[in-house]
């Protein structure tokens, strides 16, 4: 899941003292409406043109910056490139160069007629995708006015932007996805044509080999184009998500799917790309942008991107990281294997009821094997965690963290019973634990409506509810997910 990652050399050379994990400048400066690219939206006869803007570090003396460059969300169809202004300012502080772009959106008049046909959404996929590798090509054209390093460049955004940055990340060719094939073709191709008017940067300059991905709820449409070779992945996502889906399934109010982060994790686990997913328990497509949240977000992700950037070095090198849930025993087994080790000491196993606060349950010895080596942990049930990772522990001391790996299966997630549904006055939620647990009823829209904690069976007042669909979820009064089913109030 973590293997020796290559160093951006270039901005390599600004690490130290803090730099790109915590705020080591007091001031951003903020450069506006920097023209980037132009192109046609669907079924326009005016060309849209595409701006920027640009931040970086007030009084920074650095002349190779690594560059995040995001693109906001509003399901394809609103939304504007301010609305990430907070994100590129907490990063420019910590030194990062960043970037907030334009794309072309679905006009109104193909709005709704996306909703039911999929193909309209994934050639808008594919031309915001365009638009973002036309900021890479910028960028990479203009390092020097911008000091920025050409091959330290990780794309990001929240939902739709989100979405935006996965399709430009992770597809290595027009026809790795038979779904978006037409659409590439008919938009110039895998780099696409979106283009500075009379500077033409194309064929020149390019949009591959990009140092990572920041996903804030979005999704991917087909799970495979996350490749082998494909950059870093670093994600944060609401579990209750109902707009972008956190695993699988339509994307909300239409007949498109995506797989979300739940999905996306495991899958570049499996392929040996560097990955690391923040889970908000309980928490709705907006919960990644929230007040609460963002910090937390921010910090991590800057940790995630800064052991990129710098090369910083670990323990050992770690190639997998699993767990499941025995059906009988309801312990959760933990596996991993390293390829190599080095001067490391142990695995401390740390576990956490919400995917954000973690404690230690147990330290396996090192073996220290130059080969690597396989080892296994049991958990208890006791321990209450869906969420483990590792740290891992040198000889001198000095820890990395291994990426958080959710386990869930038949004694943790599913099993939810609902009695009736569709209701009318009350639902009983059933195949509940003994022990006292909390049941929650949302909105489709993520609204918290009604909640009740009890054991077993419990019932939930639907009288005062208008009808429509809900989202009942259970979890232990300590956080951990027990499952989620839907209801229908009539």
């Amino acid at each position: 899941v973590l293997p020796q990652l290559a160093r951006a050399q270039g901005a390599a050379a600004a690490c130290g003292n803090g730099r790109y994990v915590t705020d080591v400048f007091s001031a951003v400066t903020k450069t506006t409406g920097i023209v980037y690219g132009q192109n046609y939206a669907l079924n326009a006869s005016t060309p849209t043109t595409l701006a920027l803007d640009f931040y970086e570090p007030t009084n920074d003396a650095a002349t190779q910056r690594p560059l995040l460059i995001f693109a906001f969300g509003g399901s394809f169809v609103s939304g504007q490139r301010t609305d990430l202004d907070d994100l590129c300012q907490a990063f420019a502080l910590k030194g990062y160069a960043t970037a907030t772009i334009d794309y072309r959106l679905l006009p109104p008049a193909s709005a709704y007629a996306a909703l039911t046909d999929p193909t309209i959404l994934a050639d808008e996929i594919v031309k915001a995708s365009s638009d973002m590798k036309a900021a890479v090509r910028f960028f990479r054209r203009y390092a020097t006015t911008y000091r920025i390093d050409p091959n330290a460049i990780i794309v990001a955004g929240y939902s739709a932007g989100a979405v935006t940055a996965l399709q430009t990340a992770y597809t290595d060719s027009e026809t790795e996805d038979p779904t978006f094939t037409s659409a590439y073709q008919s938009n110039g191709g895998l780099e696409g044509n979106t283009d500075l008017p009379g500077n033409p940067l194309l064929p020149t300059y390019n949009a591959r080999n990009l140092a990572g991905v920041f996903s804030l709820a979005g999704g991917i449409a087909t799970l495979a184009t996350v490749s082998a070779g494909n950059p870093p992945f670093f994600g944060a996502h609401g579990d209750n998500d109902m707009v972008v889906p956190y695993n699988y399934g339509s994307v909300y109010g239409t007949m498109y799917s995506l797989y979300g982060s739940g999905a996306i994790l495991p899958q570049a686990a499996s392929v040996g790309i560097a990955n690391q997913l923040l889970v908000n328990v309980g928490g709705d497509h907006t919960s990644t942008r929230s007040a609460t949240n963002r910090p937390t977000i921010n910090t991590a992700a800057a940790l995630f991107f800064q052991n990129i950037i710098c090369n910083a070095p670990l323990p050992v090198e770690l190639i997998s990281f699993r767990g499941q849930v025995n059906a009988g025993t309801c312990a959760a087994t933990l596996n991993w294997r390293t390829a190599s080790e080095l001067n490391s000491r142990a695995f401390e196993v740390q576990g956490s009821a919400n995917g954000q606060e973690f404690a230690p349950l147990g330290t396996v010895p090192s073996r220290n094997s130059a080969n690597g080596a396989a080892y296994a942990y049991e958990v208890s049930p006791a321990a209450r965690a869906a969420y483990f990772r590792l740290r891992l522990v040198d000889v001198d001391g000095s820890a990395t963290y291994s990426p958080v790996v959710h386990v869930a299966g038949p004694c943790l997630r599913g099993g939810l019973q609902l009695l009736p549904n569709p209701a009318r006055e009350q639902v009983v939620v059933s195949g509940l634990p003994a022990d006292a647990c909390r049941v929650q009823l949302y909105t489709a829209t993520g609204q918290l409506v009604a909640w009740a904690t009890g054991s077993g069976a419990v019932p939930l007042n639907l009288a005062a509810l208008p009808a429509g669909l809900y989202l009942v979820q259970a979890s232990t009064v300590e956080g951990a997910p027990l499952g989620q089913a839907r209801l229908v109030r009539q």
